[in-house]
């Protein structure tokens, strides 16, 4: 009962936060932790948590004030979960004591789901630390129960609602049917208009953003589009470094102008790939810090790319990041099954095993993403018919 209660409230937020048009991040794929306002000690640790930094600097001050907390209140959920995700942060920016962080950060999960079973953001955070053991087998044999009860995880647009005008009735209308490629590109003429008068409006900026890479998307799929991608590619990271400069520390907008900067670099020189590629994986690496849940597990699908994808210098950050090939797998199997309707998580499996030259395990994955119904979820059917197209190209 309790799980389907915290599943439910989930949902609640996504339509709340999605009715009030709050920039940022869209409610259903939010990682914010539970804050009490009203509680000075907590006012502490929030202040301390906005001050952490890209290093990490207060991790362990918000350790020492979260210990007190919980000593207090020790039948309290939300003592835990700051716990976990600060010991999963630790293990994330500091390859000292990694493992260690990380079984701190399992330990504090798991002491959150005893406290309260139907908890979204526990499960969350039980992924995200199990994702870096790098053994699946494990993880389900350990948390399997509690990882199937909770799946798949809800789901909703990758955006908040843009504030209701007669244009945006008219933007969500064909953005609705963009799967129709002349409703699709009417849409983003739409939004480019809406970010020429407003732009500071970081929200419509990262809308037009996040449009773009759907085009751009598109045309790859179709492989014989590869100009008309680039272009949609670039245009997508014009308006994502637009975005930034207004939402710098926004997961969607990292996320939105890394998966432009991704889909340009695949299209792209030489040069261009060793002057960029650094800089689209910072872009990846904080996603996957802040929010791994981010849109169907995007962040953790972008993992899995980069140790298919990327060259040998790409590669060896991310294994300095924690990140190595069996990391990126186990992200992958628990995605899907958090995720089984979202077809760019077996399309990026499959991917991963081409380059691991398992190509047998790889036809099997693609043949039974093609036996998947990619408008099983309304909100990734567009993207889902790409990925169809372009795994059927794998094959």
């Amino acid at each position: 009962m309790r799980l389907w209660r915290g599943l439910a409230i989930g949902c609640l937020a996504a339509v709340l936060t999605a009715l009030c048009g709050m920039p940022g991040w869209a409610g259903v794929w939010d990682m914010d932790l539970p804050y009490r306002g009203d509680n000075p000690q907590w006012v502490k640790v929030k202040t301390l948590w906005d001050g952490r930094g890209e290093e990490g600097r207060t991790l362990d001050d918000i350790v020492n004030e979260l210990n007190l907390l919980m000593e207090r209140e020790p039948d309290a959920v939300e003592p835990y979960l700051w716990l976990s995700k600060t010991y999963y942060l630790k293990a994330r920016l500091h390859r000292k004591e990694r493992q260690t962080n990380f079984r701190q950060a399992e330990i504090y999960a798991s002491k959150a789901h005893e406290v309260d079973p139907g908890n979204v953001m526990a499960l969350k955070l039980i992924v995200d630390t199990m994702s870096f053991s790098g053994d699946t087998v494990y993880t389900l044999a350990r948390y399997g129960d509690w990882i199937r009860g909770g799946s798949p995880l809800p789901v909703a647009e990758a955006l908040p609602m843009l504030p209701a005008s007669d244009k945006t009735k008219v933007f969500y209308r064909l953005w609705g049917q963009r799967a129709k490629i002349d409703k699709g590109l009417a849409a983003v003429e739409l939004l480019k208009h809406m970010a020429s008068s407003s732009p500071k409006d970081g929200l419509i900026q990262l809308w037009a953003c996040r449009a773009h890479h759907y085009l751009g998307l598109y045309y790859t799929s179709l492989g014989n589009q590869d100009e008309r991608a680039v272009r949609c590619f670039q245009q997508g990271m014009r308006y994502g470094e637009s975005a930034l400069k207004i939402l710098p520390y926004s997961v969607p907008a990292h996320y939105w102008h890394a998966r432009n900067m991704s889909g340009w670099l695949g299209h792209t020189g030489r040069f261009n790939r060793l002057r960029s590629f650094g800089r689209m994986m910072e872009h990846q690496l904080f996603c996957s810090r802040e929010n791994a849940f981010y849109h169907y597990g995007g962040p953790m699908l972008d993992m899995g790319m980069l140790v298919a994808e990327g060259n040998w210098v790409a590669r060896q950050k991310a294994k300095r990041a924690g990140i190595t090939p069996e990391v990126a797998h186990c992200m992958l199997d628990l995605a899907a099954m958090l995720y089984p309707d979202a077809l760019a998580v077996p399309y990026t499996k499959a991917q991963l095993l081409v380059h691991e030259g398992r190509t047998d395990e790889a036809a099997r994955t693609v043949e039974l993403l093609l036996a998947k119904n990619p408008d099983a979820d309304r909100f990734a059917a567009p993207e889902n018919h790409c990925y169809r197209r372009l795994a059927r190209r794998l094959l």
